[in-house]
């Protein structure tokens, strides 16, 4: 259905938008339970405000009007029809208020003095509606730092004046001498407003597993194996600490060769890693909107998937510039100009399987989504050397000593030695080579694995790089896309089709529908039903250190609530051999409130 609608905005001329945005019932409730939308505005005044922002930046680049009119219809298209997303906070702010639009930073604030400048400080982030990261490494009782600002959190969350909800990550590292009572932080006290972790490095994995000690930054010793128990216990018990390990994403940080620049914190999901002050812009991409089918089956339209990309790159630059004059410190403006840092993230990867018929714990769905993952990290980096070109490269290109862009093979070293179906080798050191010649590059990093919660709703898609969570919806009707699947699969037979659902719905599972073939039960497990070691494997494929994306994934491991504190230890240990940058647990039934049942 078309529609004819002025878009007037930020981008000062008038023009036509063609696309109508008529979002599901959910999606809507989303947008407006999540205060994403302002009250007085329809879904398609929303679509308006948000394009016409993000595209307001292309005057001052020189673009012509005509192609600025051009891309913003194409971009608004994307979304209406659920293919690309930005994250909700940069959906909230753009053209709403005079903020920033990025989705979290790593707050710059010494809470050493905790007073009410230090309180406008943090407020100054939060009303943006930006997650934090935090270190606590510098401070003495560092559990008292957290309980105080999350306590500051949620006063601040009672005054009903923040449009989203105020999440930090806390992180402390495995060798502070108050480790283990931060690693107990949340087990004895309600803090909603942070996930916790543990900075853990390959040498104390080792120790873990040697039985060997481990010094404390107070040089007392202890056990290494008893610390990691301590954290499984804890997960057991609660769900947290998760395990990030930060030299692993230092690693892949191209700027990690100078400690100004180098992580000290992640987001408060931990896919992405923070230096002191660097905020980053998220946006997402529905896999499942880019399958087409043929008469060989299911298939990805890749040529759109590179229109997507690349438009949705420079949507995500314009938001960086766009933010520039409104970061609430001047370390965060400084920070943005030097990496400007993205994250492009996806979801639907189940809806993707599914429509492709493999099953999610399969090898060869996990090398489909290197594939699909790697061309679109691929593409995006290409789109910005586009962009440096025509606008500058960023800051950081200035520094070739310590980037490791110019003075090192980071390209080469993490993708073209693990080339993909869709991506050569040859292709990646091509496009090494162009950096290191020319120096153009206008974002530093741009791909991470996000948990899209909110966003992947509003795309109709399930959530990143997932299994599916259920095959119920809230309401507890069956799955549109486990439908889908099952009426191909059963060639339209309706009778049988009926048959089946009605057996899922009463054992909450196809596992033991003896009517369906093993191979459709297989591509029908949900996340308790696939093994951890399998949940494992796929993000160490995609996101791992010989991954195929820059950063890492937000990745919790659903488990039932018999299991052990000892299966948790194992996860744990498993993630640290598989290459996984973090990772979570999570005990089905152990948190009150929990939003479903596994």
């Amino acid at each position: 259905m078309k529609n004819n609608r002025k878009l007037r905005g930020e981008i000062g001329n008038t023009f036509h938008l063609s696309c109508c945005y008529a979002p599901s019932e959910k999606a809507r409730n989303v947008l407006s339970q999540g205060r994403i939308i302002d009250q007085e505005e329809t879904p398609q005044d929303f679509l308006e405000r948000v394009v016409a922002t993000i595209f307001s930046v292309e005057d001052a680049f020189g673009t012509p009007p005509e192609r600025i009119h051009l891309m913003a219809e194409e971009f608004a298209e994307y979304m209406a029809t659920g293919c690309i997303t930005l994250g909700s906070p940069t959906l909230t702010n753009a053209g709403r208020y005079s903020y920033a639009l990025s989705s979290c930073a790593m707050l710059p604030i010494n809470l050493s003095v905790l007073n009410e400048a230090t309180k406008e400080s943090m407020r100054s982030h939060y009303k943006q509606n930006m997650g934090g990261g935090f270190e606590f490494n510098c401070y003495d009782d560092p559990v008292a730092k957290l309980v105080w600002v999350n306590e500051f959190a949620a006063q601040e969350s009672a005054t009903g004046n923040y449009e989203r909800y105020i999440g930090n990550m806390g992180l402390l590292h495995v060798s502070h001498p108050s480790v283990r009572a931060f690693i107990e932080a949340k087990r004895h006290r309600e803090m909603r407003h942070f996930n916790i972790s543990i900075d853990v490095t390959e040498e104390f994995m080792r120790r873990v597993e040697n039985e060997d000690l481990i010094a404390l930054a107070d040089g007392t010793q202890i056990k290494a194996s008893e610390i990691l128990h301590l954290m499984a216990e804890n997960a057991w018990q609660n769900g947290e600490p998760g395990l990030i390990f930060l030299e692993r994403m230092n690693k892949d940080n191209p700027m990690a060769n100078s400690s100004m620049y180098s992580y000290v914190t992640t987001a408060p999901c931990a896919e992405i890693g923070l230096a002191k002050g660097e905020a980053c812009h998220f946006g997402y991409i529905n896999l499942y909107s880019f399958v087409q089918d043929s008469s060989q089956g299911a298939r990805i339209n890749y040529d759109r998937l590179r229109d997507a990309t690349q438009l949705l790159t420079r949507a995500l630059d314009n938001a960086i510039e766009y933010s520039m004059l409104r970061y609430p410190m001047a370390t965060t403006t400084y920070m943005a100009q030097m990496n400007r840092k993205m994250a492009i993230g996806v979801c639907g990867l189940a809806d993707l399987f599914l429509a492709h018929k493999l099953p999610y714990d399969s090898s060869q769905a996990r090398m489909f989504a290197r594939d699909v993952l790697s061309f679109i990290n691929y593409i995006s980096k290409c789109t910005s050397v586009t962009l440096a070109e025509a606008r500058g490269s960023c800051l950081a290109m200035n520094f070739p000593q310590v980037n490791k862009y110019v003075n090192g093979t980071l390209l080469e070293a993490k993708y073209a030695r693990n080339p993909t179906r869709t991506v050569s080798s040859h292709d990646w050191e091509k496009l090494a080579n162009t950096i290191r010649r020319t120096g153009k590059l206008r974002n530093m990093l741009t791909t991470a694995l996000a948990p899209t919660g909110r966003s992947s709703i509003l795309l109709d898609a399930t959530s990143s790089i997932e299994p599916l969570f259920s095959i119920f919806t809230s309401d507890g009707s069956l799955q549109k896309q486990v439908l889908n699947f099952l009426s191909n699969e059963l060639a339209g037979d309706e009778h049988t089709l009926a048959q089946v659902c009605q057996q899922a719905s009463l054992a909450g599972s196809f596992q033991h529908i003896e009517s369906l073939p093993p191979s459709v039960r297989e591509c029908l497990k949900t996340a308790k039903e696939i093994a951890p070691l399998a949940h494992l494997q796929m993000v160490a494929t995609v996101a791992g250190m010989e991954g195929v994306i820059d950063e890492a994934a937000s990745k919790t491991v659903n488990l039932p609530m018999s299991a052990t504190v000892d299966d948790v230890k194992d996860i744990f240990l498993a993630a640290y051999h598989l290459g996984l940058k973090n990772i979570s647990v999570y005990r089905d039934k152990t948190m009150v409130g929990q939003p479903m049942h596994l």
